[in-house]
């Protein structure tokens, strides 16, 4: 069994210990709306549920504008290295040569 399955048997474990230790009901007031005998366990599951729908659906616009940059920024790598891979020219073994325009070493003997 993976970790993860694991982590959610024992999550799922403690949701039912929580729901048999809680078998309180309570009147709902949002608004204007009023639920009245509603278990408090599953009042405190579909608030969890919304948090997490709401906190992801107000982060997705940035997460798809910093997707959206890190392909722009791989794009513009893979150009890069293309231009590096394959240099100019070869240079001069001691560095930059000196010569003059008729193809003189600069340093005369």
């Amino acid at each position: 069994m993976s970790a993860g399955i694991i982590f959610l048997l024992i999550l799922a474990l403690l949701l039912v210990i929580f729901t048999l230790q809680n078998p309180t009901t309570i009147d709902l007031h949002v608004f204007f709306w009023n639920v009245q005998e509603v278990s408090l366990v599953l009042a405190l599951i579909v608030c969890l549920i919304l948090g997490v729908v709401l906190a992801f659906l107000l982060s997705y616009p940035k997460i798809w504008k910093l997707k959206s940059q890190l392909k722009e920024k791989q794009k513009r790598i893979k150009e890069l290295e293309q231009n590096v891979s394959a240099p100019a020219e070869k240079p001069h073994i001691e560095g930059i040569e000196m010569t003059d325009d008729n193809d003189e070493s600069f340093f005369k003997e």
